[in-house]
C-alpha cells in the first residue's frame, strides 16, 4: 500500500484506543473464537439454563415489555440499524477521523458476517413460540452481537478514558444486556444463543480497533522512516 493511500485511509495518524493494542487483539480474538468453538459443542436443543429462562420470560409477559422487546428488535435490523449506522460513519468522516472510520466500518461488516459464517455451522433450531418471524440457526443471536459490536466500539470512539467513561460502560452494558434480554423474551434465540452472539460483537469490536491501531502505529513509523531518509539524503546533497 502506497504513502499516499495510508494517508487519505487516515493510517499514518491514526488514535491511540489502546494502550497494548496487540494483547487486547490477543483478548479480542480469543472472545470470538470462543463463540466459534461453541458452535461446535453446542447442543441442537436448548441447555438446561435456556428451558429456565424461557420459562421465566413466559411468566413474566405483558404488553409494557413486549412493546420494549420490540423496540429493540426494531433497532437492531432494518432500516434503524442501516440509520444508526450511516449517523455515525458520517460523523466520523465529518470529524475526518479516518482511521476511526475505517475501524469502526470494518466492526459494522465482520459482525453480521460472522454471525452468518456460524450459524451455517451450528444450525441451531429456534425456541418454539415465537412473537416475530425469524429465520435461519438460532446459534449465535445476530441482534445480540450487533449491539455488542456497536456499543462497545462507540464508547471506545467517542468517550475519553477517564471517570466519566464508567457511566458510558455501564450503559453500553444496558444496551447489550437490553437487546440480548428482548431477544429471549420474544422466543427467536435461546438466552445461550444471545449471550454468544454478545460476546461474539464485543470481540470482533475491540479486534477492529486494536488491528487498525497496530496497523496505524507500524505505517506511521515507515512513514517517518521514510521521511527522515528523504530529509537526510536533501541534506547530503545540498552539502
Amino acid at each position: 500500500m502506497s504513502g499516499q493511500v495510508k494517508r487519505w485511509l487516515g493510517l499514518t495518524s491514526g488514535e491511540e484506543t489502546f494502550a497494548h493494542p496487540r494483547l487486547t487483539a490477543r483478548y479480542a480474538s480469543g472472545l470470538i473464537a470462543a463463540a466459534v468453538v461453541l458452535a461446535f459443542l453446542i447442543p441442537d436443543g436448548p441447555l438446561r439454563l435456556d428451558e429456565r429462562w424461557a420459562r421465566l420470560m413466559e411468566d413474566v409477559e405483558g404488553s409494557l415489555l413486549t412493546h420494549v422487546a420490540l423496540v429493540f428488535n426494531a433497532v437492531g435490523h432494518g432500516i434503524l440499524r442501516a440509520l444508526t449506522t450511516g449517523i455515525v460513519g458520517l460523523v466520523l468522516l465529518i470529524k475526518n477521523r479516518r482511521a476511526a472510520l475505517l475501524a469502526f466500518i470494518l466492526a459494522e461488516a465482520l459482525t453480521p458476517l460472522l454471525v452468518n459464517l456460524i450459524k451455517l455451522l451450528a444450525g441451531r433450531e429456534r425456541p418454539p413460540g415465537a412473537m416475530i418471524e425469524a429465520h435461519g440457526s438460532s446459534y449465535p443471536s445476530g441482534h445480540a452481537a450487533y449491539a455488542g459490536a456497536t456499543a462497545v466500539i462507540l464508547v471506545l470512539l467517542f468517550t475519553k478514558p477517564n471517570r466519566h467513561r464508567r457511566g458510558w460502560w455501564v450503559a453500553a452494558a444496558a444496551v447489550i444486556a437490553g437487546m440480548a434480554w428482548s431477544r429471549t423474551y420474544l422466543h427467536v434465540h435461546w438466552l445461550s444463543d444471545a449471550v454468544a452472539g454478545a460476546v461474539l460483537g464485543i470481540g470482533v469490536a475491540l479486534l477492529s480497533l486494536a488491528v487498525v491501531q497496530i496497523l496505524s502505529t507500524r505505517w506511521r513509523e515507515e512513514d517517518d522512516q521514510s521521511s527522515r531518509r528523504i530529509a537526510a539524503s536533501a541534506s547530503s546533497s545540498s552539502s
